[in-house]
């Protein structure tokens, strides 16, 4: 009888055993890091690509999984792959991604309310637009444990402008330009400057300043073939519609004399977040002139033509 006991409290024994063995065969890990990769259309922004660009990611839930959301940093360069570190952010359970720039370490809120990223907007720049930063967010993308890869796409929260200057066959003088100022005489057409914040869900705006003058200053020596000048601006509202009266002045200073005219809103009301849009200027003897308003996603905006003089 003893043997008995003795045959089957080894068998359990090489049985427990297999099955050891078994769970650790099929085990799965707990959670992977997160692994992020970037980009950003070549033509659609002020930087190329992502050169080994450091962006925020943040990862929420809707089951409070991670709770608090995570905030991190990742650096990838345009196309490639790299793990969010920073910290580190182990995916065990669905989630959604969303990244902006540039990455920053404070906290950020729920992302379907409040999650904000501060940003300010200058009211001066270069002819280049080298002193406004390019605030980006991206598209949010989900991830689970099986997929931890976070593919994201980025867009411009600022609206872009582009000046294209040329001087008329008639000009009489150098061309040597050194400034550019818009200014509004009404509340409606007012630009919006200062410290404010950002959605990284969306990209939308608030919290920015009234303001009635955009200035740029530089040097560029214009000619018949067009001179480009950039600014990177807050969206706004220029008027009420397209068929309101533009409050809008738009003044150039070439050869030490200023050059105004009014800017049309017959074709561009607003400035929208992510859109550029392209003015088309030409310079006369005594006269600015509006040319076409083009409008489009950060490629092209739209293009209007102004007569200064």
């Amino acid at each position: 009888m003893e043997k008995n006991y003795v045959k089957v409290a080894a068998a359990v024994a090489v049985l427990a055993a297999v099955v050891m063995g078994c769970s650790k065969v099929t085990e799965e890990p707990i959670g992977e890091a997160l692994k992020v990769s970037a980009n950003v259309t070549e033509t659609k922004s002020e930087m190329a690509n992502f050169s080994s660009s450091v962006i925020g990611v943040y990862v929420d839930d809707a089951d409070g999984a991670y709770s608090p959301a995570s905030n991190s940093t990742a650096t990838v360069s345009s196309g490639s792959t790299g793990v969010a570190t920073s910290p580190a952010i182990n995916i065990n359970a669905a989630a959604t991604v969303y990244g902006y720039y540039p990455a920053s370490v404070e906290e950020l809120s729920n992302p379907d309310s409040t999650t904000i990223k501060s940003i300010s907007v200058v009211s001066s720049d270069d002819f280049a637009a080298t002193t406004q930063t390019d605030y980006l967010w991206s598209t949010p993308v989900k991830v689970s444990k099986s997929d931890r890869t976070a593919s994201l796409t980025f867009n411009h929260a600022l609206s872009k402008l582009v000046f294209s200057i040329s001087l008329g066959s008639d000009y009489a003088g150098t061309g040597a330009m050194t400034g550019i100022k818009l200014s509004t005489s009404s509340a409606t057409g007012e630009f919006k400057t200062g410290s404010g914040s950002m959605k990284i869900k969306d990209g939308s705006i608030s919290g920015l300043s009234a303001t009635k003058e955009l200035s740029y200053t530089g040097s560029r020596t214009l000619s018949t073939t067009a001179t480009t000048v950039t600014a990177l601006v807050a969206p706004a509202t220029l008027a009420a519609s397209t068929e309101a009266v533009s409050t809008i002045t738009i003044t150039l200073t070439i050869d030490g004399s200023d050059y105004s005219n009014t800017l049309p809103v017959s074709t561009v009301a607003s400035w929208v977040g992510g859109s550029s849009y392209t003015y088309s200027i030409g310079v006369g003897s005594g006269s600015l002139s509006m040319g076409s308003v083009s409008i489009t996603d950060w490629s092209t905006g739209g293009t209007t033509s102004v007569t200064v003089e």
